[in-house]
């Protein structure tokens, strides 16, 4: 929408700056557009600057749209905007501040499989009873960490826990049963937070928590943070926790004239299963009573009577509405209004699911004649909902895109390898090695492996020490033990027996190295041997760069598990990896662009949040498919420490309503509404779900649709048939560069590609891990400086030790050697250039740079330091080798530096007040320069001609004697 200019409500809204301001923004009537625009009016009209506002949301999805929509809107450069997640947020805040309330800033950031390993490993040290029951003491684990979690958002501290059970014996109102297991539960949850806060572990609950504490406890600090933040502006309020309300409250308190802006729709509030709390809508309104209200009504996606039907709906939520409470109304009207060609919502009704299925293949199949793929939408519930749908697509040729969870560790080339690790760690695991003999890269024959199975069923052995056994047997000289199994061995083919001796090769090799190697070294070796991602980098088609970009992100993911570890070990991975998948946790697999492909899209409709398409079809509409049975929290609050307002209604169906609602208004033309009488194998017919009948009216009758072709389809082909690609247009996209992208872009534009298109896995050496230590070292050792004058160099070793990185040595001697090294190196450091002779004003100091409409160029300067004068230096450290001054004057990261200090909306200094300069620490030497703005116009040239060869998809191999230490050698045919 940034190309219209805002209709009157909005403008009152954007405009509005004297005080509180709630505006409630109906489904597609641009709420983003309107806060991208204040924020735009608040800096344009000069009364903020991008730092005094903070724009708050609940992705990270809707975070990144609106700063790329910020940035597309603001008309010049650089700008720092706090624009995030109330989660980064928080983190960003506590990494600078939390020192004042006695905690680290070193603090590492637990997932649920991360939390439940050290649940599990600690679970003795709580005093449990109930809840550790001696059959299955790992029964509540989960349930106890939602419990914990849970009570943080709600904003309820241990100590606020241990009250209530104390108020509770006092009353004598529980039974003495009840009162044990809270008490167990008060009791549990104060050790708990106090072991993560003693290892130094938070979660994403404690980020909320710490920070409400720090400011609860620190007033000055809070009123720093109050003065620095003029305007707070909060997206999709409705799907705030407690917690996080009173952060708000905090920052902007109701007793003065706060200058807060929150957006939010209590129709479109869906994540209550996640803490949010849709009854904030209401505090705000009671906690802000002169707040001024601006509705948007006006809709800008859909049609009329999408719209009516919608209405008609979400109705049934009153009285727990804020159209019931505010005596309001919110029913959307559409712009434009037209009648021409418009065609009503439509039902129907199916014997089966697979009647469904198919009808809904049929007519997309009708429709695309006048209309892309890419228009049409199948919104499911729940993910296990899209099967039928993906197998009649690919029947009819369709071509679609499932936009599901896209759990990583269970894509197929993932599993692969996880299924490796795990025969490494345990060669009884037949499943497990099952699954590598049957790797496509492997290519064992399927009826070879079949008889492979058969010999270790009938010798009760093993699949791997059959396999073992059968290759030893063929030997000239083979082991006298294994002659018992010789009447038994199968008779395989030439070409299985060649790939059975290289997998069982390869294993041996890496069970020698399991004490030396961690997961990730042993995957990149694999990777390498067996060829896979050789042959994936040659294979041009959709599903193979998905498969590489897929094992680059397993592979990044394994290896910050391992820099979390202080002795890393494929153990710990394994284990890690089996509770991931045991949970269901896994991060996201590579996902497709909505615009990348003329492709059907298939979703939740929690995913489809935010998105719009022209022809939606919302299916699987049944009782216990939408809405679902209500689950229960395995340890429910107790309902007097509950601080939200609850509703008069059962809070899982109007929850259901307002997912209903919101999947109805994500469709802009056309809608298809399906359900059916039985799903799989059931036999019992399934009511129609109640949702159907009041978007409809009670005068709806559903007749039965029969398919027009009268027959079943046969689906026995595979669901995961590689997408039929029908391409778009290409599309122009914002660019990022940073002077690590241009750097390998100039050195290579292959290596670009295999890095930062493919992202291709590249094993991490013992230099880049060296080199990260000691920057995070002096990073850390100088915001401890900040805070405390004297600190001494035993601080700074004690730092070291903490930072240190275990990845990529040849040995622990060679860890050892370089570990000492670097203890020199940071002594001699200390003593030549410690304390500093310039005040320091800056570290890791982000810069992010608006180069055209399309370009630009992010990075972080390692120091700033300023002297009296206003003078600046620009320090960088290297623990590499020092280049001679010819080199060095030709040096782009300089000028990169220099386009940044001199631009007006980031330090805004003149080049001759600037001195820049690399610390090269294994020298102990200091090298400084001046740029030019000869330079500066020259990078700003550079960046540009880059970005446009990248653009257009330019990367030519550029053969050098840097070709020897590519880490991407193993696949370019370049290397020679």
């Amino acid at each position: 929408m940034s190309t219209y200019l805002p209709n009157s409500k909005q403008k009152q809204a954007i405009e509005y700056h004297q005080g509180p301001l709630l505006i409630i923004a109906g489904a597609g009537t641009g709420k983003t557009f309107t806060l991208v625009e204040k924020i735009k009016y608040l800096i344009e009209k000069e009364l903020a600057k991008p730092e005094e506002i903070v724009a708050l949301t609940f992705t990270e999805k809707a975070a990144r749209e609106m700063e790329e929509r910020v940035d597309i809107a603001l008309p010049y450069g650089c700008f720092q905007t706090w624009i995030s997640t109330f989660h980064s947020f928080a983190d960003q805040i506590l990494r600078q501040e939390i020192h004042h309330i006695g905690l680290s800033s070193g603090y590492r950031l637990l997932s649920q499989a991360e939390s439940i390993l050290f649940l599990r490993k600690n679970l003795y040290l709580l005093p449990l009873h109930y809840y550790r029951p001696l059959n299955n003491p790992d029964k509540f684990i989960e349930g106890l960490l939602q419990h914990f979690s849970r009570l943080r958002d709600e904003d309820i501290t241990p100590l606020d826990y241990l009250i209530w059970v104390k108020v509770q014996k006092k009353k004598k109102t529980l039974n003495p049963e009840d009162l044990n297991k809270y008490q167990e539960l008060a009791n549990a949850y104060k050790i708990f937070q106090t072991l993560k806060t003693k290892e130094g572990y938070c979660d994403f609950a404690d980020l909320i928590m710490l920070l409400l504490q720090l400011f609860r406890s620190r007033k000055n600090l809070l009123h720093i943070y109050q003065q620095k933040f003029k305007y707070l502006l909060i997206d999709e309020f409705q799907d705030t926790n407690i917690a996080q309300y009173q952060l708000i409250k905090l920052l902007c308190p109701p007793s003065k004239k706060s200058r807060i802006t929150v957006v939010g729709d209590d129709s479109q509030a869906i994540y209550k299963f996640r803490g949010a709390s849709v009854s904030n809508l209401l505090a705000f309104i009671k906690d802000y009573p002169k707040a001024k209200q601006v509705s948007l009504i006006t809709n800008y996606r859909s049609h009329q009577s999408i719209l009516d039907s919608a209405y008609r709906l979400v109705r049934h939520n009153n009285p727990d509405t804020l159209e019931t409470q505010l005596g309001i109304s919110k029913e959307l009207f559409s712009y434009p209004k037209t009648k021409r060609g418009i065609q009503p919502p439509e039902f129907k009704l199916f014997q089966n699911d697979t009647d469904e299925a198919e009808a809904v293949a049929q007519t997309i199949k009708k429709l695309s004649k006048n209309n892309n793929f890419s228009d049409f939408s199948i919104l499911v519930r729940a993910n296990n909902h899209s099967e039928p749908f993906q197998r009649s697509l690919s029947h009819y040729g369709i071509p679609y895109q499932f936009h599901g969870p896209g759990a990583l560790f269970k894509q197929p080339a993932i599993k692969d390898l996880i299924a490796y690790l795990q025969t490494l760690v345990d060669l009884e695991n037949t499943p497990s090695f099952y699954r590598v003999l049957t790797m496509s890269i492997i290519n064992t024959n399927p009826q070879d492996t079949a008889r492979l199975v058969s010999f270790a069923r009938k010798t009760n052995l093993s699949l791997y020490n059959a396999c073992e056994i059968y290759l030893n047997l063929l030997e000239p000289v083979f082991d006298e033990n294994y002659k018992i199994y010789q009447p038994y061995i199968p008779l395989l083919s030439g070409q299985t027996k060649k790939q059975l001796l290289k997998i069982v090769t390869l294993i041996k090799e890496h069970l020698k190295q399991l004490r030396n190697l961690p997961a990730s070294q042993i995957i990149y070796d694999f990777l390498d041997k067996t060829g896979t991602i050789k042959t994936l980098s040659q294979k041009d088609t959709k599903l193979a760069e998905t498969t590489v970009s897929n094992l680059a992100k397993f592979f990044t993911k394994i290896k910050a598990l391992e820099n979390q570890q202080k002795e890393p070990s494929i153990f710990q991975t394994v284990e890690y990896l089996n509770l991931s998948l045991e949970i269901g946790e896994s991060p996201q697999a590579a996902s497709d662009d909505f615009s990348d492909k003329n492709a059907v899209h298939i979703l939740t409709i929690h995913s489809a949040k935010g998105l719009e398409f022209p022809t939606v079809f919302l299916v699987n509409l049944s009782q216990g498919r939408f809405p679902t049975y209500d689950r229960h929290e395995t340890i429910p609050i107790p309902d007097e420490l509950i601080k939200e307002i609850l509703p008069t209604g059962n809070p899982h169906i109007l929850e259901e309503r307002r997912l209903f609602y919101v999947a109805i208004t994500r469709a802009k033309n056309r809608l298809f509404l399906s359900s059916s009488l039985i799903y799989g194998d059931g036999k019992r017919s399934r009511k129609i779900s109640q949702f159907v009948e009041e978007t409809f009216g009670n005068n709806h009758v559903p007749q039965m649709t029969k398919l027009a072709q009268g027959k079943k389809v046969l689906y026995d082909f595979a669901i995961n048939k590689p997408l039929i690609s029908l391409s778009l247009p290409h599309t122009s996209k914002q660019q990022r560069l940073s002077f690590s992208h241009l750097d390998t872009y100039q050195t290579c534009p292959l290596r670009y590609f295999y890095r930062y298109q493919l992202n291709l896995p590249n094993q991490t050496n013992s230099s880049a891990s060296f080199g990260q230590t000691i920057h995070n070292t002096l990073q850390n050792f100088y915001k401890e400086y900040l805070n405390n004058r004297s600190v001494k160099f035993k601080k700074l070793l004690e730092i070291y030790r903490d930072n240190w990185i275990p990845i990529g040595f040849n040995s622990q001697a060679h860890q050892n050697r370089v570990k000492s090294e670097g203890k020199k190196i940071l002594e001699s450091y200390f003593h030549k250039f410690h304390p500093p002779k310039n005040k320091i004003i800056g570290l890791e100091q982000f810069f992010k740079l608006k180069i055209n409409q399309q370009l630009y160029v992010s990075g972080k300067i390692d120091r700033i330091d300023t002297d009296t004068k206003g003078n600046l230096e620009i320090i960088d450290y290297k623990t590499g080798k020092q280049p001679s001054p010819k080199d060095l004057e030709k040096d782009l990261q300089l000028s990169v530096y220099a386009l940044a200090v001199t631009d007006k909306q980031f330090l805004n200094k003149k080049l001759s007040q600037v001195t820049f300069s690399y610390v090269y620490l294994q020298n102990n030497e200091k090298i400084s320069i001046k740029k030019t703005n000869t330079d500066v116009v020259l990078i700003k040239n550079t960046l540009i001609k880059t970005a446009g060869e990248i653009n257009q998809q330019q990367y030519p191999a550029q053969p050098g004697r840097h070709c020897d230490f590519c880490p991407f050698k193993i696949v370019c045919d370049a290397w020679k």
